[in-house]
């Protein structure tokens, strides 16, 4: 059997692996137009905070000539012939052409950057965040420079703003629309301004501004925004406006593109030519709990993808992707922000009556010295009591917290149900009563309330 994987990041590879773990015997060829085999993006802020000097520990050799898998690297797949099941292949080092026979095609070729359409977008120090390369230059422009202005409220784009702000930058946040405004609810995304500001001096928050234009010089440099709130001066700028899926190949393949802007894909992640499947950034899945398209940029999500995708082609049957709740954790410095499922404006536009709780507490007794204040709010559907989504501020506990309820989400619990859950403790460790339940208890006496 012949398996061609176009695109090598982390769905790709989690799924060649897999697939050669169960399947000793499959003929694996990998196309990717880098040439290392594999990075870690997520973890690309923190090297451009100066955790490290450099990218390399983000970059991981792979050992693919022991599991006799055919890594192409620095070759780029220019078109699939489906009636022939052929990959036509370009070797970027001297631009052979070639052809490569398949059984099942797998496309994970993820996503790319969009640039605001402003002028100057396209300014020599203006950066995307997407590869590599893109934090080794943001990262030399920090070392030498006093300001920055990010533009959008990303999650990502957060997470550079932050660590440029903790490395002394005087760093601005341009944003038309509120902060994570699809993962979080406004209020949790004020809280998150106010917090973040208070931490980092060097950081400021500009919500709400319409930008002009990116000044460059002579010399094709950005020196400043222009915006309706005024001008902002920089030393470089780096654009977190989003993502798309990369799907030009399926699109000119005509594989079925849906309402995300992705690959369509079904619970084995078949696309609509049954021997593809699609995983990652550039596949379109349901959300679990809308039951609505998305396309998830989410790590977790993507190599959930990745290993169904694999058994889909060794082990039929044996595992499927029912879809995602686009779960997220993303750390600001020492400030965790996450969310699991819906927020209120999107529960609601898939019809949800919600009901919403929300505390303030601690992640542990605040008779401990190192208890720290943390966020946490539920929201349920009226009707049924399930829980519809979660949203989290605090310490590195709110993870355990926010898992709770994901996994009492993917179960279909109710409130009640959720609130019998038995957790551990100590007082070094936790609350007594978990923010979480505690959480829980209040949405409860809501819902009960509404019942008589």
């Amino acid at each position: 059997m012949k398996v061609v994987y176009i695109g090598h990041g982390s769905s790709g590879w989690t799924s060649a692996t897999t697939l050669r773990a169960w399947d000793r015997t499959a003929e694996i060829t990998i196309i990717d137009k880098k040439n290392y085999d594999a990075y870690h993006p997520c973890a690309m802020p923190y090297a451009i905070g100066g955790l490290w000097e450099d990218e390399s520990p983000l970059i991981e050799s792979l050992n693919y000539d022991m599991m006799k898998i055919n890594f192409l690297r620095r070759h780029e797949a220019l078109k699939i012939d489906r009636q022939n099941k052929k990959v036509s292949v370009k070797n970027l080092e001297n631009d052979e052409v070639f052809e490569v026979e398949y059984d099942y095609l797998v496309i994970c070729i993820g996503s790319k950057a969009k640039l605001p359409p402003i002028p100057g977008a396209d300014g020599k120090n203006v950066y995307a965040l997407k590869w590599i390369e893109d934090s080794a230059k943001i990262r030399e422009a920090a070392a030498k420079a006093s300001k920055a202005v990010i533009l959008g409220a990303s999650a990502i784009g957060l997470e550079v703003a932050t660590e440029l702000a903790h490395r002394g930058i005087e760093t601005a946040v341009l944003a038309r629309s509120r902060l994570m405004r699809l993962l979080i609810d406004p209020d949790y995304a004020n809280e998150t301004v106010k917090l973040l500001e208070e931490k980092l001096p060097k950081l400021k928050f500009v919500i709400g501004v319409g930008i002009n234009e990116i000044v460059l010089d002579e010399n094709g440099m950005a020196t400043k925004i222009t915006t309706d709130q005024g001008d902002f001066e920089c030393d470089f700028v780096v654009a977190a406006t989003g993502i798309k899926p990369e799907v030009t190949l399926a699109q000119e393949a005509g594989l079925k593109i849906g309402e995300s802007g992705a690959i369509v894909t079904d619970e084995e992640l078949k696309t609509s030519d049954p021997s593809i499947l699609a995983v990652g950034d550039c596949a379109e899945t349901t959300h679990l709990i809308s039951k609505k398209p998305i396309n998830s940029a989410i790590a977790t999500c993507c190599v959930r993808m990745a290993r169904v995708a694999a058994m889909t082609i060794a082990k039929p049957g044996t595992l499927t992707f029912p879809g995602t709740m686009n779960n997220f954790i993303v750390p600001y410095i020492d400030l965790r922000v996450g969310s699991v499922g819906l927020i209120k404006k999107a529960a609601e536009d898939a019809g949800f009556e919600v009901v919403s709780a929300k505390i303030k507490t601690h992640n542990k007794p605040p008779y401990m010295p190192d208890a720290e204040e943390l966020y946490f709010k539920i929201l349920a559907d009226k009707n049924t009591g399930k829980i519809l989504g979660a949203q989290a501020i605090g310490p590195d506990s709110i993870t355990d917290n926010l898992n709770v309820i994901s996994l009492g989400m993917q179960n279909e619990m109710t409130f009640l149900e959720l609130l019998q859950s038995d957790l551990c403790y100590a007082p070094a460790v936790n609350e007594t009563i978990y923010p979480v339940t505690q959480a829980l208890e209040m949405i409860s006496r809501k819902m009960l309330r509404r019942q008589k």
